[in-house]
C-alpha cells in the first residue's frame, strides 16, 4: 500500500512539472517578448529648422538645429508599429515661429533588440535634413568642385555646379525677367539686377558655400517660403527673390526708420531677418557689410 501510494505520488509529481513547462514556457517566451521601454534616436542635421515631434499622438519635443535626442517609448504595447510626427520651424523674433515645408509622418516597428546610433544604442532612429521637410529639393544635384555627388542642401562647405550659362543669351533673358518681376512686385529693376550680379555673377546654377541656390541665392527654407520649386530656373528664382526683396522692404522693414529700410533689407536678405532684429541693424559681420556696400554701389550705378 505504501509502495503504490509513492509510485502514484511520483508519477503525479512528473506530470504536473510536465503540465507547469507547457503553462511556463509561452510566459517566459511572452515575458522575453515584452518590454516596458525603448528609446528612440532623432538627429536633427538641418542648420535652421527646429523640430516638433510627437510620437503615437503623445506628448511633444522639440529638436534644436544640429542637435540630437533620445525619446523613451513605453507602456504595454512598446513591441510593435509606433507612428512619429515631425513638423519643421523657423524662429524670427518679432514674426515668432513659422511651419517650414511639409509635415512629416513616418511609421516605425520596435522590437526587443537596439541597434547602435548617432546617440547610442536604441530601438530606432532617424536623421531628419532639409529633404524631409522640402522634397521638392531633393532632387536637386549638386556637384562638388573634384566631381563628388552632393544631394543635400544648407551644406558648410563650399561647392558649385559645374556648368557656364552662355554669356549673350542668358543676361537678355534674365533681363527680360527682371523687368516682369520688377513691375509685379514694386521692386526696382537696377535693385534686382545689382542683387543678382553681386549674388551669383548672372548664372543660373550657383551654389554657395551655405548652400543658397540660383541667380538670387535663395536658402532652401526661403524657397519652401516663397513656393519656389525650381531653384535653378532663372524665371522662377527671379520670381522668388523679388517676392522675399519686396517683402523686406514693404512690410518687414516698417519696424524701422524709412531712411535704414534698404540698407537693412540687404542686411536681412543676406544675413537673416533675425539676425538684424537681434542686432538692432546691420549685423556686425564683414561679408554683410561688404555685400549691402557692393550691391548700393552697383544699384546707384544702374
Amino acid at each position: 500500500m505504501t509502495c503504490g501510494m509513492l509510485k502514484y505520488r511520483f508519477v503525479f509529481s512528473v506530470a504536473m512539472f510536465f503540465v507547469s513547462l507547457l503553462f511556463l514556457l509561452p510566459r517566459a517566451e511572452a515575458k522575453a517578448q515584452d518590454i516596458e521601454h525603448a528609446n528612440v534616436g532623432i538627429i536633427n542635421e538641418t542648420p535652421d529648422f527646429q523640430l516638433d515631434l510627437r510620437i503615437d499622438e503623445q506628448g511633444l519635443c522639440t529638436v534644436y538645429p544640429g542637435k540630437s535626442t533620445s525619446l523613451s517609448v513605453g507602456g504595454k504595447n512598446t513591441v510593435g508599429e509606433h507612428k512619429l510626427v515631425a513638423k519643421a520651424y523657423v524662429w524670427s523674433k518679432y514674426l515668432g515661429r513659422r511651419q517650414i515645408g511639409k509635415e512629416v509622418t513616418l511609421k516605425f516597428e520596435l522590437t526587443a533588440e537596439e541597434k547602435p546610433s548617432p546617440v547610442g544604442n536604441v530601438g530606432w532612429f532617424h536623421i531628419f535634413t532639409y529633404r524631409d521637410f522640402l522634397p521638392q529639393l531633393a532632387s536637386v544635384t549638386m556637384k562638388r568642385a573634384n566631381g563628388a555627388d552632393l544631394t543635400s542642401c544648407g551644406v558648410s562647405r563650399r561647392w558649385t555646379l559645374l556648368q557656364k550659362p552662355d554669356e549673350r543669351g542668358a543676361r537678355e533673358k534674365i533681363q527680360q525677367l527682371v523687368w516682369a518681376a520688377s513691375e509685379k512686385y514694386c521692386v526696382p529693376a537696377g535693385l534686382l539686377t545689382a542683387v543678382i550680379e553681386v549674388e551669383s555673377a548672372f548664372n543660373p546654377s550657383a551654389v554657395s558655400h551655405k548652400g543658397a541656390l540660383g541667380l538670387m541665392q535663395l536658402m532652401p527654407a526661403t524657397c519652401e517660403r516663397f513656393s519656389v520649386r525650381r531653384p535653378f530656373h532663372p524665371e522662377d528664382n527671379i520670381e522668388g527673390g523679388a517676392k522675399f526683396l519686396s517683402y523686406l522692404l514693404n512690410e518687414w522693414s516698417l519696424q524701422f526708420p524709412s531712411h535704414r529700410r534698404l540698407e537693412l533689407s540687404l542686411a536681412a536678405y543676406h544675413a537673416g531677418e533675425g539676425r538684424v532684429e537681434s542686432w538692432g541693424g546691420v549685423p556686425p559681420f564683414a561679408e554683410t557689410k561688404d555685400y549691402i556696400r557692393e550691391v548700393l554701389r552697383r544699384y546707384k550705378a544702374l
